[in-house]
């Protein structure tokens, strides 16, 4: 069938077919040597429904290609969709800690009495009230900086490691008993994992995931790093979350990667594959531990 014809069946363009044929994802069954004419067969249509979908999953065309032009080993293309699936979560992340500094300024206006027809100064806003809404804030770049700054430290040989702590069924507090509870629990629990990277930690940074999951990045190896979670949660199993208005045992999840340092290391890709590691420790239950080595 002719392009035009091909497009329509398919809900596409034929600019995109075009497009597709030169970047040699799918070429046509035949092109005319006289008029240059496209045309394609209707089982061709398979092909092109696996590139619109791996293209909805924010898969580049090259890697599409890749992936469509012959046979390739079945690990490989689930790592790919592993790591695409850490991409999405890792911006629903962040979106999601901007949602909340947005419902935070919600309220704060507010409180502070501001009306439509009225004009309304910013800076006249409470800094104790302002400096709330900043510390909410996503800033990954921060956490990133301080944690290059501790690979740049170390060697080689030395091991470099990323943890994730996650409140297990962390829903039900806002549920039950509303979202200023949830917040106190949020800080009690961060104050916990603070304390425990300062005793048992040298060089770690801390940062805020999203609303009520933390990761931490260290010089550390599996040892120290198991420790660490360890001593977490047996300080949350005897914190006292009932005088913070949470009558409610609180569990936790960790799940963190180490990996022997080197040059080419992407922090970054280190901390967004931690994600998985979280992944694993949820699925063994509240106050698991999944710590994995791996190579980088």
């Amino acid at each position: 069938m002719k392009i035009g014809e091909f497009a329509e069946l398919n809900n596409v363009t034929a600019k995109m077919l075009r497009h597709y044929d030169e970047m040699g994802l799918l070429k046509p069954a035949e092109i005319d040597l006289c008029t240059g004419y496209r045309s394609y067969k209707q089982e061709q249509s398979h092909q092109l429904n696996w590139i619109i979908i791996l293209k909805n999953l924010d898969f580049s065309l090259s890697e599409i290609k890749e992936v469509l032009n012959g046979p390739t080993e079945g690990k490989k293309i689930v790592d790919q969709l592993i790591r695409k699936r850490i991409e999405i979560i890792s911006s629903l992340n962040e979106q999601t800690q901007k949602k909340i500094a947005i419902d935070q300024l919600i309220k704060i206006l507010e409180k502070e009495g501001f009306h439509m027809e009225k004009q309304f100064d910013l800076l006249n806003i409470a800094q104790t009230s302002v400096h709330e809404i900043k510390k909410n804030i996503p800033n990954m770049e921060v956490f990133l900086e301080s944690a290059n700054s501790i690979a740049a430290l170390c060697s080689e040989k030395d091991s470099i490691s990323v943890f994730r702590f996650d409140i297990s069924h962390f829903k039900q507090v806002n549920d039950e008993f509303g979202f200023d509870v949830g917040d106190s629990v949020i800080v009690a629990c961060f104050q916990i994992i603070e304390s425990n990277v300062k005793k048992h930690l040298s060089h770690a940074a801390i940062g805020r995931a999203h609303g009520d999951e933390f990761v931490v990045f260290a010089a550390a190896g599996v040892e120290e790093i198991e420790k660490t979670a360890r001593s977490i949660i047996q300080d949350m199993g005897t914190y006292n979350f009932a005088k913070i208005g949470c009558n409610k045992e609180m569990g936790c999840y960790i799940g963190g990667l180490v990996s022997q340092q080197k040059s080419n290391t992407d922090i970054r890709r280190l901390i967004e594959d931690s994600i998985e590691a979280i992944n694993h420790a949820r699925e063994k239950g509240p106050n698991a531990i999944a710590i994995e080595t791996i190579e980088t």
